[in-house]
């Protein structure tokens, strides 16, 4: 199998880590000037709602395909071939997520046909004004379109024939294996080069989760620099899931503020989906089938967080980690319905892979 493809549908997981230590004093105070940002919209809720409204899609049924918004490169970044293929290889996944979504949606719910014509005439209607490569946006409409006809006839769109699906593959592949050939090499994360003392803290954070949680806390918020940070923050997500003290809110204020920094560190995409999965299942919506999925909503903050990659790889096109990190975000799916783990949403796999198996790797690695 190419290399494209099964890096394409491969499930990454990655665990970073962290350190540094103060007393507990003052956490409480520093914290309190930060505060929930999604707030309203729960506050939003009336009695005949269940879920809030966030974005075009807050109710977690609407069709999204026609409404996807793509990042755009800045003026510093237009000029640069690089950039320009980063940008390119970003959208061209993301409209073909958000394509996916609106099929598993269809599909879920065949049998409400006044429902599923709204994911008809999204997929018939998808916004593809991101995508400049011709013959993939040319394939991507025809895929679309023949799901969109397909949902009209009462029959489901992954069971269909579709040459164009193994067109656009080939031609996806012609376009990133040359990215992949130059910038893709076996190198991961190491948090020991950030924090030296990244054991004790990453055991602690696995073990004292009551304690040392609110240690942590303090450690994220009185840390300056923004890489030692950005470890310390995944370790504190990690004590918070399993702390009896847990508090999703509390992590989700914590992480949505450094990804809104406008810095770049290469744990920028792994904290993203512990944004995204402690919203989507604690907070927002839920992890059942038919629960709200809020993508058009998440896929805000990816955007902004691609082309903060993108940014740094324009002036550092040998740092071949930033681009693992940046191709695992970009492939990374949106939340759908009928996950294969049979008990709800994806979002309960991705809880698994970020969180659980990292306090039970061997489960993990016997399943």
């Amino acid at each position: 199998m190419n290399k494209s493809i099964r890096f394409f549908f491969s499930v990454t997981a990655l665990f970073f880590l962290i350190s540094c230590g103060h007393n507990n004093r003052g956490s409480k105070s520093k914290m309190d000037e930060l505060s929930f940002p999604y707030q309203e919209y729960l506050d939003s809720i009336s009695e005949d709602e269940i879920f809030p409204t966030i974005g075009n899609d807050g109710n977690g049924f609407n069709a999204i395909s026609h409404n996807i918004v793509y990042p755009e490169l800045s003026d510093s970044l237009s000029l640069s071939n690089y950039a320009d293929s980063l940008l390119q290889f970003y959208n061209i996944i993301l409209a073909y997520n958000t394509m996916a979504y609106d099929v598993g949606t269809a599909e879920r719910y065949m049998e409400t046909s006044d429902f599923v014509l709204d994911q008809a005439n999204a997929l018939d209607s998808i916004n593809l004004s991101g995508i400049n490569i011709l013959e993939l946006r040319n394939l991507l409409k025809i895929i679309s379109h023949k799901g969109a006809e397909a949902i009209r006839s009462g029959k489901r769109p992954n069971d269909q024939q579709v040459s164009e699906v193994a067109q656009f593959y080939n031609e996806f592949n012609n376009f990133s294996d040359p990215l992949y050939d130059a910038h893709l090499n076996e190198k991961e994360f190491n948090p020991v080069d950030i924090l030296p003392n990244y054991e004790e803290i990453h055991t602690k954070a696995l073990t004292d989760t009551t304690s040392f949680r609110d240690e942590l806390l303090e450690m994220v918020l009185s840390e300056t620099d923004f890489q030692k940070q950005c470890v310390l923050a995944r370790e504190l997500a990690y004590a918070n899931y399993n702390s009896p003290n847990r508090d999703d809110k509390e992590i989700v204020t914590v992480l949505d503020n450094l990804l809104r920094t406008g810095k770049y560190s290469p744990l920028l995409g792994e904290l993203w989906r512990m944004w995204r999965s402690m919203l989507q299942i604690g907070i927002l919506g839920s992890g059942s089938n038919d629960g709200a999925m809020y993508n058009l909503f998440y896929n805000q903050m990816k955007n902004r967080i691609a082309l903060l990659y993108i940014a740094h790889m324009k002036t550092h096109d040998h740092d071949n980690l930033a681009f693992k990190e940046f191709v695992r975000m970009a492939m990374t799916h949106n939340i759908v319905r009928n996950s294969p783990c049979y008990i709800g949403n994806n979002a309960y796999l991705e809880e698994m892979e970020l969180f659980y198996s990292v306090f039970n790797p061997d489960n993990n690695e016997n399943n």
